[in-house]
């Protein structure tokens, strides 16, 4: 309860790119860029298409016209950012607009528009026309005047917080979709502002997958602990609780059903509120169990060991968010994934201890007698899986990365909660529940050996056809997949969108996806400049660096008569040109005098010990609005940085490169003693997913370490087999190449949320493992045979396995339904990732066992040191 106040305030920040990439030099240029060059601009994309199949058309003019009218009369109106360069509001039929503006008719019919489009195309300076025809799709015929689809660019100002950013993106897209249009004409408004506009209904969406997920883990550990029925009526009892619980599940996915399927399910399903669905859920579920606790005390039994599972999860989950409270304060993306690895773990420790419990209990001990000896037999296994997962989790404190940090930590807290709860807790209700029976002569055992122990173990226990009788083979062929899978990890793709996180059935997705593959529209890709840039050793060095610039892949940029090329966008070097140059119309002929005083010559350059500072002021006083956006005049007197604004088609596939690429154009910067970073959202993100991953594999790396050290020490000293160490570790390496080879052949991207997949796969991996290993250890003392110790384990132990998987995999297999891509990926990655596990566990585990055993017996060694591992069990059989 303390916790769980504490708890409650740990929400997700709202500025996840600084919880991955701190200290990363491009998100503190973004930074910078705000705080010096004044109103960061922001562009929305408005895409025109026609039913008609061509938008320079009469009509699609029409539409323009009014969106035009609607955006700058509309509630957004105030943010609109208009500049000498571009208007904040530039239509693909901006040449024809601008005909008109000029003294042209208006026109009657789609002919000329044409003729007034093409002209005014031709017309348009270089610079300018570039940027016009990005506004028309990839198909346009430019001299017949026919395009598919046009895109109208609205500027807008977004220096303001997270909220306030979505807020003015979502008043602009209102007015685009209040303009009148014909009929025959659609506009649809994108930009990423827009996408976290949207964050509400992703936040929906994913708590409602949530907590489907936990009804059906639920609905899978009332199977698991069900007590075999021995009567009609409680059968009968059982499938009805199970329907109802069915039927809950059902009203829990049933909007997703609605969303992904509306050929099958009704639409209407998806519009659900998510309140009321969840509501409706609960509703059946406390009816299976109301029924079960009223009507049969088998079934009593039942219920009450899966709601204290549950409950003690929810529990260790309260735990670990409470800490993340006190510790950290707001919880990163990676922190939002924790509750699944402690539900995963969770489950697989209520299992166990209840399963070993209820077979003592079946055996004819007493209660005290079963409590204590399941938590001395399984104990040991947990405290292995605890001390192993937990500090494997606390080696990413040494990541400089503070969303991995808190993952760390807090995954060493959740998990080390859960062991207490389990090991605490659970037997103490336990015991509080059933010595009362006990003592009353009320304890009804019979069943306790059953249900949890009836198909699944019969199932697992079949897998021991494979240690016993061809256990080299089945390591062969896991080693030869294992390799298989490390070539096809090669090819594991490493990408990140924000798009990804808009569910596949919203409007905005469908636009973006339309301007994605049908345009080249210029995303904005800035270089910053720092330093002092008032001398002419700046001046020349910035020049070259700008010059350099329209040589680099996927930076547009125009070519004059003489081959002379320049970059498009707006950069100190491209304002400063206006304004210097005699042919153009923003001459400005005191400016000129200023740079001839300077030295300014033909090449554009100035000697390298003059001062251009006088250039500078002269620019600022004669042309405030434009120099403001492209040249920082510092407090203490002079400038301090200058900005590159570079338009670019690299796209978030190319941000890599181009950052690369134009890092390097600007090393004459660098040379001359000044500071230049190139920076841009979708660098920016493809940083977080590189710094990610690379972190990842470190801390990958640094987790199986430790776990190997540790388990290597244990059972040094519990069986005097180090080895043991070494062959209970290797399976949950090869599961990790596994999961990411299969990632890599069936096209899963390596992102901010499958990135968690190893992680989690380690964190259930080691407990799986060590069970297995710790059960053959007591088997094998006990008897001669290791065929009959391995068979005896995976009955046992490999049955509680098979259920732990099964609940984990059932719950959260259910986040394949998501209409978010990460989360249907991770749904499916997390599914296979536990059941691989699983193999890895009841197949290949015992088979490296039993040719471990066989070996010590055919050199004349004793399997195991008797009376150590007798010692470490306190076995009082």
């Amino acid at each position: 309860m303390v916790l769980g106040t504490f708890a409650g305030n740990f929400t997700p920040a709202e500025d996840q790119n600084e919880s991955f990439a701190p200290d990363a030099p491009e998100l503190t240029a973004a930074t910078d860029i705000g705080e010096k060059f004044g109103t960061t601009v922001a562009r929305m994309q408005v895409l025109t298409s026609s039913t008609t199949g061509d938008v320079i058309t009469l009509e699609g003019l029409q539409a323009s016209i009014a969106l035009d009218e609607s955006v700058r009369s509309g509630a957004g109106a105030e943010y609109l950012v208009d500049s000498d360069q571009q208007p904040a509001v530039l239509s693909y039929l901006a040449p024809v607009q601008f005909a008109i503006a000029a003294g042209a008719p208006m026109p009657t019919n789609d002919a000329e528009v044409k003729a007034l489009y093409t002209q005014g195309l031709l017309s348009s300076p270089p610079e300018f026309r570039s940027f016009l025809t990005a506004l028309v799709s990839e198909d346009a015929n430019l001299e017949a005047g026919t395009a598919t689809y046009g895109l109208t660019s609205v500027a807008y100002g977004t220096d303001a917080d997270f909220d306030e950013a979505a807020a003015r993106a979502t008043a602009i897209a209102e007015s685009v979709v209040a303009a009148p249009t014909p009929v025959t004409i659609t506009q649809d408004p994108f930009s990423q502002e827009l996408i976290f506009a949207s964050g509400d209904d992703f936040q929906d969406e994913i708590l409602r997958m949530f907590a489907a997920a936990g009804l059906i883990i639920l609905l899978v550990l009332a199977i698991v602990f069900l007590v075999k029925p021995s009567t009609f009526k409680d059968r009968a009892l059982f499938y009805v609780g199970i329907a109802l619980m069915l039927a809950g599940v059902l009203v829990a996915i049933a909007p997703s059903l609605g969303l992904i399927f509306p050929d099958v399910f009704p639409e209407s399903w998806g519009d659900a509120e998510l309140a009321p669905v969840l509501l409706t859920a609960a509703i059946f579920f406390a009816a299976a169990f109301i029924l079960w606790t009223l009507s049969s005390r088998k079934l009593r039994r039942t219920t009450a060991d899966t709601l204290l599972t549950f409950l003690t999860i929810g529990f260790a989950i309260q735990w670990a968010n409470g800490f993340g409270n006190i510790l950290f304060d707001d919880a990163s993306q990676l922190a939002q994934i924790l509750p699944i690895l402690l539900i995963g773990l969770g489950v697989d420790y209520a299992i166990h201890f209840q399963t070993r419990y209820r077979q003592e209990l079946a055996s004819g001990r007493t209660v005290d007698l079963s409590i204590a000896t399941a938590i001395r037999t399984v104990g040991i296994a947990l405290v292995l899986a605890t001390l192993t997962t937990a500090v494997g989790f606390l080696t990413n404190v040494t990541s400089s990365i503070p969303a991995i940090f808190e993952f760390g930590v807090l995954a060493a807290i959740g998990i080390t909660a859960s062991f207490l709860l389990t090991m605490t807790f659970v037997p103490a209700v336990r015991e509080l529940l059933d010595r009362r029976g006990e003592k009353n002569d009320r304890l009804d055992t019979d069943g306790l050996g059953g249900g949890d122990s009836r198909l699944i173990p019969r199932v697992i226990g079949s897998f021991s056809v494979l240690p016993r009788r061809f256990a080299v083979a089945t390591v062969i062929v896991f080693f030869i997949g294992t390799g298989f899978a490390a070539f096809a990890m090669t090819g594991l793709s490493t990408q990140f969108s924000f798009l990804d996180f808009v569910p596949t059935t919203s409007p905005i997705r469908t636009t973006a996806v339309t301007i994605t593959d049908n345009f080249e529209f210029p995303e904005t890709t800035s270089v910053l400049v720092e330093g002092d840039i008032s001398t002419g050793a700046a001046w020349n060095s910035m020049l070259d660096s700008y010059t350099n610039a329209a040589d680099v892949e996927n930076v547009q940029s125009i070519e004059l008569e003489g081959g002379t090329k320049f970059a498009t966008g707006q950069s100190l070097m491209s304002v400063m040109f206006q304004f210097l140059n005699p042919g153009a119309e923003t001459f400005d002929s005191e400016m000129f005098d200023v740079a001839i005083s300077i030295g300014f010559n033909q090449q554009r350059k100035v000697p390298e010990g003059s001062d251009v500072t006088p250039l500078y002021d002269i620019a600022y006083q004669n042309h405030p609005e434009s120099m403001i956006g492209v040249l920082s005049a510092s407090p203490d007197g002079g400038y301090d940085a200058a900005l590159f604004n570079f338009d670019t088609t690299a796209g978030e596939n190319g941000a890599g490169q181009i950052s690369d690429d134009l890092n390097a154009a600007f090393d004459p910067v660098r040379s001359a003693g000044l500071a230049a970073v190139t920076t841009s959202s979708f660098i920016i993100s493809d940083l977080v997913v590189v710094t990610l991953r690379d972190s990842q594999v470190s801390s990958l790396a640094l987790t199986l370490t430790a776990a190997l050290l540790l388990l290597v020490i244990n059972f040094w000293f519990e069986s005097r087999r180090p080895m043991l160490g070494v062959i209970t570790t290797l399976p949950v390496a090869m599961v990790v190449i596994w999961v990411f080879g299969f990632m890599a052949v069936v096209g899963i991207a390596f992102g901010p949320v499958t990135s968690m997949v190893s992680a989690i796969g380690i964190g259930i991996g080691i407990p799986y493992m060590i069970h297995v290993t710790q059960r053959y250890l007591e088997e094998r003392v006990t008897q001669d045979d290791p065929d009959s110790a391995i068979r005896e384990t995976l009955e046992t132990t490999g049955g509680a396995l098979g259920g732990s998987a099964l609940t984990t995999m059932a719950g959260f297999g259910i986040l394949m339904l998501s209409t978010t891509i990460p989360f249907r990926q991770f749904g499916f990655v997390l599914a296979y990732t536990i059941f691989l596990a699983l193999m890895a566990a009841v197949a290949l585990l015992p088979s490296m066992l039993v040719l471990w055993d066989r070996w010590h017996r055919r050199r004349g060694d004793a399997v195991l040191d008797a009376d150590a591992v007798h010692a470490a069990l306190q076995d009082q059989t």
